[in-house]
Order: structure tokens, then C-alpha cells, then sequence
């Protein structure tokens, strides 16, 4: 009996089991972590918005970097940010290719992505099948993202087991899709063998195309090529194609997909289709069919001599859990990008590259860089250019990406060797600058700047890049003279009155820095650096509130801002709030893991 009191009186009184901990995936995602940082810190970095621990999985929804991710067993699953890219392929991309597409079947809800894309072409049926109830219930933190998919009226949720289902109903469909979890999840690989795709076979009507997902990441190329066998000996006319970086699509028919290639094109125009691809910056067919990397005789080649998964040779269930922590994602993912020849492939995927101009590769550079796939989109830009070299979108996205992937040389001697022998551009010389900047040459930077404010006409773009590099600098004298011609040339450009209030603050004038910042935001309010600078404003003037309320404000423009995570840590360390001075030093952390500042706050803090 003393035993039992004592064991009652520790359930009662001991602290509660860390959700945040238990959800962040420290399995998946403590290696990406620096060794030198405060590892529990980083990894309950956020804000926790759901937790739930059910029979087939806990799920978890959090919120972190303005990020929105639906975890499964702490492995991200879904998100509003770069995976939304896959979940709304997964759907899109078979249901172009259909020629009418009325009955799909989701196996997998996910955020619910998937399915809200699937509800934009016009089917009368999209039945969603989802084993854990959990998912359904955090799936409306993603409302946005999936247009409330689950209350359509075409939508038939059925919470159970996706292979029970394709082995047991009656009904056939056009399309089915498989987004499952990664197969190292318990379970999961049961929806890789050759049984479960023998059954959605089955389940297809005449001209069904069935597409699975499948990892190319944090798998063993033995398995990957296996799953690639085990999908074709079902679908002998399979095709694969890689989204992003990291995701493959095995797209499958009992009869031969080439003819249908051009459907991409043909039902482009299917009301809210191309706005809905539209989000995640797929703006062209070309920008879908340049992610074919085979057809059959490529995945043929690919998975020659590979062991297909079966139910009783299920051995992905115990090899994927081994292959976790091996980062083999860029292997297997450059394995795939080189399965197809240039004189190889249907023809409607080399006549599609074959005419695909500026446009088209300036298009799928976007799309990349919004997946996150940065160093694609480099590559992408980089070609673009090639046929354009001062279109100033293109240039834009190439220093963007360059400077994520720490190509910052590499693109500046790349620029000026492609255009040496042409007149000067302004637009040229302030991406060069901008380059210059970010390994650490101001001394170049600023010459390759002012060169460019010297071309007439004026390009007001040179004037701001001249004002960025001496406000850097706190180089307050040439600062004001560049604003004085900023108003000559561009009087009513947001850049114009934030760099006259950059001018006001650093002569110690915040109240005055904060009168200009006001009118910068009359002119664009959704210019994010005003409002880090009204912040530091407010701090200046010993008001608080409306400092964190500003650096609020600015991350709703731009979430990724380190800056204003870190300041807004700075601002709670000064209150005695440290629970919450550490949490935003930790996401100011995961987008800069080199700031001394954050590192120090969050040092201070713990």
C-alpha cells in the first residue's frame, strides 16, 4: 500500500512530459542542430499549436520561423512552406495528365494540401482516406492552404486504412494518389510493396493513372531503386518525376503515358488550376515537365537488378529506420536528374526544352526557390541570365539565390566574365554589388554601386544600393547626399523615405526616423525593413510596446527576418521575460546560426 501511495504521489507531483521536446523530432532533427548551441532550446524552438498521442501516431502542429509544419511522430510531414510545392503537385500533376478526371483517391491527408489542389480540377469525387484521426483534427491549421477542403461537398473523408481500402471497395477511380509518411515510420512500408500497388491498380478505371510518393532523401539508393522495381513490375509504363530537391513521383498507367504528356498544356487553363500552381510559383507547363526524369526504359535502367518489396519481403520496414541519419538525399536526387539523355525521352518533354526560352527558366528558377531548393534555382537563374543578362527579376532572383548558397564568388565572376563585353547596365552593377556585399568586399560593392548610379538614366535601384552600403556603414554625410538624390530622381519610392529615416536614425533622431518610416509605409506598408527600423526607433525613445509591436509587424512580411527575432529577444531579456527572450533567439538561431548576438541572448537567457 506505501508502494502504491508513493507511486499515485509521484504521478501527481511530478512535472509533465515535455510536449514541445517530444514533438520536435530530436531523432530527425538534433544533427542539424550546431554543436556548440543549447540543443533543447533550438529544438522547442517555436510555438506548439496542437499535440495529440494517438494509436497510429502523435501529431503535433507548430509554428516556427512563421513556418506552419504538421509533424508525425516528430518528422515533418507537411508545411506551409516549401513542401507545399510537393502536396500540390502530387495532385496536380496526374490530374493534368488525365484526360477527365472525375473519381481520385487520396491515400493520405496531410495538411490537406493535396486534396484542396485535387478539388481545383473539376471532378465530382475525391475520396480522402487517413488512418489517423489526429491528422484529420490538426489539418485545420492549414484551412488557407487547403480551402477548407474537408467541408467540400465532393470530399468523402474515411478514416482508416488506405490498403484495406483499394483491397476491399468496390468503387474504381481515374486517379490515385499515395502521399504516405517516410516508410522508417512504423507501418508505413506497407505502402511500398508490390501488393499495395497491385490493389490501387486494381482500383483504376480504364485510363486511371495511380501517382505514389516516395523520399529520395535519407534513404539508401539500394532502397530507392528497389522501390522503383517494385513500381514498375505493377506498372510497366511507369515515369518518374523529382519535385524540388528531394521528392519523387512514380507516375503510372496500364498503357503508355507519352500521348498524355500534353494534356500539361491542354488543361492549363482549368478554372483556378493555374492560380492554384500559381502560389507555389509554377507559372508555366514548361516548368512541370521539366521535372520528368524518365519514362520506362530510364526507370528500367534505374532499377535493374533491384529486389522488389513484397508483403513478405517487407525488408524497407527495418533498412529505411538505418538509412536516417546518412544524408543521402543528394546522391540518390542527382542518380535520378541523370537518367534521362539529352536525345532521350518523349518527344513532348524534349521539344518543351527544346523551345523553352528566358521566361521558361526564369519560371522554373522561381519555382525552385520557392520549394527551398536553392541551389537548382541558382543553376536555373544562371541559365536564364545566359539568355537575358539584365532582365532585373532574373538578377533579383540570382543574388537571392546565390547568396543562400554561398555562392557569392563564384556568381560575381561569373557576371562580370558574361558581361564584359557589353555596354553597362545598371541593373548589372547593382546585382554585382549586392554580391560583392555578401562576401565581404563593401570597398567593391560600393564602387560597382556608384558606377551603376552613374549610367543614365538614373536607375533609382543604384541610388538605394549606393544609400544600403552607407547606412551599413553608419557613413552618415554621403548617406544624406544620396538621399537628397534619391528625391530628386524617385521622390514618391518607399526606398526613398526608408533611407531618409535610415539617415534621421543614425544622426540620432528617431523621432524624426520615425516620421519618415511613416511615410514609407503610406507608400508600401508591406515594405518589411521600416518596421525593423521604427522598432529600433521605439527602443531608442524608451517605448517597448510599440518596438516589439513593430518588429511584430515586420515579420508578418517577412518571417525569415533573423533580425527581428533577435531584437524582439533583446526586448523581453530587458523585461526579465528569459522563457520568452530564449524562444525568439532560438528561431532568430535556426535562420542564423553565426549571430553572436542571438547566440549571446540566448546564452543570457538559459
Amino acid at each position: 500500500m506505501l508502494a502504491s501511495a508513493a507511486a499515485v504521489a509521484m504521478l501527481a507531483f511530478s512535472p509533465p512530459w515535455d510536449r514541445a521536446l517530444l514533438a520536435s523530432g530530436a531523432y530527425m532533427y538534433a544533427p542539424y542542430v550546431p554543436a556548440d548551441l543549447d540543443l533543447p532550446a533550438l529544438l522547442k524552438a517555436g510555438r506548439l499549436l496542437y499535440y495529440r498521442e494517438g494509436a497510429a501516431a502523435t501529431v503535433s502542429v507548430k509554428k516556427l520561423t512563421g513556418t506552419i509544419t504538421l509533424a508525425v511522430d516528430g518528422k515533418v510531414d507537411a508545411s506551409n512552406r516549401s513542401d507545399m510545392l510537393t502536396q500540390k503537385m502530387v495532385a496536380h500533376l496526374p490530374l493534368l495528365l488525365h484526360d477527365d478526371p472525375r473519381d481520385v483517391m487520396i491515400v493520405g491527408l496531410g495538411s490537406g494540401a493535396t486534396v484542396g489542389s485535387a478539388l481545383q480540377h473539376p471532378i465530382t469525387r475525391a475520396d480522402v482516406v487517413e488512418i489517423s484521426p489526429e491528422v484529420v483534427e490538426a489539418s485545420r491549421y492549414f484551412l488557407a492552404e487547403n480551402y477548407n477542403a474537408l467541408a467540400d461537398p465532393r470530399t468523402n473523408l474515411i478514416v482508416g486504412d488506405g490498403r484495406s481500402h483499394l483491397l476491399l471497395a468496390e468503387r474504381t477511380y481515374d486517379v490515385i494518389i499515395s502521399e504516405p509518411s517516410n516508410p522508417w515510420i512504423a507501418g508505413v512500408a506497407a505502402l511500398f510493396t508490390r501488393e499495395f500497388f497491385a490493389g490501387a491498380r486494381d482500383r483504376l478505371a480504364p485510363g486511371g493513372i495511380m501517382c505514389q510518393w516516395a523520399n529520395a532523401y535519407n534513404i539508401s539508393d539500394v532502397d530507392l531503386r528497389a522501390i522503383a522495381a517494385t513500381f514498375t513490375s505493377v506498372f510497366p509504363h511507369g515515369t518518374v518525376w523529382l519535385v524540388g530537391g528531394d521528392d519523387v513521383l512514380f507516375v503510372g498507367s496500364e498503357t503508355p503515358l507519352d500521348s498524355r504528356l500534353a494534356n500539361v498544356a491542354r488543361h492549363w487553363n482549368r478554372p483556378g488550376v493555374a492560380d492554384d500552381l500559381a502560389k507555389v510559383s509554377v507559372l508555366d507547363p514548361f516548368s512541370i515537365l521539366s521535372l520528368f526524369v524518365g519514362g520506362p526504359a530510364e526507370l528500367s535502367r534505374y532499377s535493374g537488378g533491384a529486389a522488389p518489396f513484397t508483403d513478405d519481403r517487407m525488408t524497407l520496414e527495418f533498412s529505411a529506420p538505418r538509412e536516417l541519419h546518412r544524408r543521402s538525399g543528394g546522391k540518390n536526387a542527382s542518380a535520378l536528374t541523370t537518367l534521362l539523355g539529352k536525345d532521350e525521352g518523349p518527344a513532348a518533354i524534349r521539344d518543351a526544352g527544346a523551345a523553352a526560352g528566358v521566361v521558361e527558366w526564369r519560371h522554373r528558377a522561381q519555382m525552385m526557390a520557392k520549394g527551398d531548393v536553392h541551389t537548382a534555382a541558382y543553376d536555373d537563374f544562371v541559365r536564364a541570365l545566359t539568355l537575358d543578362p539584365v532582365h532585373e527579376e532574373t538578377l533579383d532572383g540570382f543574388v537571392r539565390a546565390a547568396t543562400i548558397t554561398r555562392k557569392g564568388s563564384d556568381a560575381v565572376a561569373w557576371l562580370k566574365a558574361f558581361t564584359a563585353d557589353r555596354p553597362k547596365n545598371p541593373h548589372v552593377l547593382v546585382a554585382t554589388s549586392k554580391l560583392l556585399a555578401t562576401v565581404e568586399s563593401p570597398a567593391e560593392a560600393l564602387d560597382a554601386a556608384q558606377e551603376a548610379a552613374e549610367v543614365r538614366p538614373i536607375e533609382p535601384a543604384a541610388l538605394e544600393q549606393v544609400a544600403s552600403l552607407y547606412a551599413d556603414a553608419a557613413n552618415t554625410v554621403p548617406l544624406d547626399a544620396v538621399v537628397e538624390r534619391l528625391r530628386l530622381v524617385a521622390p514618391d519610392r518607399v526606398g526613398t523615405e526608408y533611407y531618409a529615416a535610415v539617415a534621421a536614425f543614425l544622426h540620432g533622431r528617431p523621432a524624426e526616423a520615425l516620421e519618415r518610416a511613416q511615410a514609407a509605409i503610406t507608400i508600401d506598408s508591406q515594405f518589411a525593413p521600416v518596421y525593423d527600423l521604427m522598432g529600433a526607433a521605439y527602443t531608442k525613445l524608451g517605448r517597448p510596446a510599440d518596438a516589439r509591436a513593430a518588429f511584430e509587424r515586420s515579420l508578418v512580411f517577412d518571417a525569415h527576418d533573423s533580425t527581428a527575432y533577435t531584437n524582439l529577444g533583446l526586448l523581453e531579456l530587458a523585461a526579465g521575460n528569459r522563457a520568452a527572450a530564449s524562444g525568439y533567439f532560438a528561431e532568430a538561431l535556426w535562420l542564423a546560426p553565426d549571430s553572436p548576438t542571438a547566440r549571446e541572448g540566448l546564452r543570457q537567457s538559459r
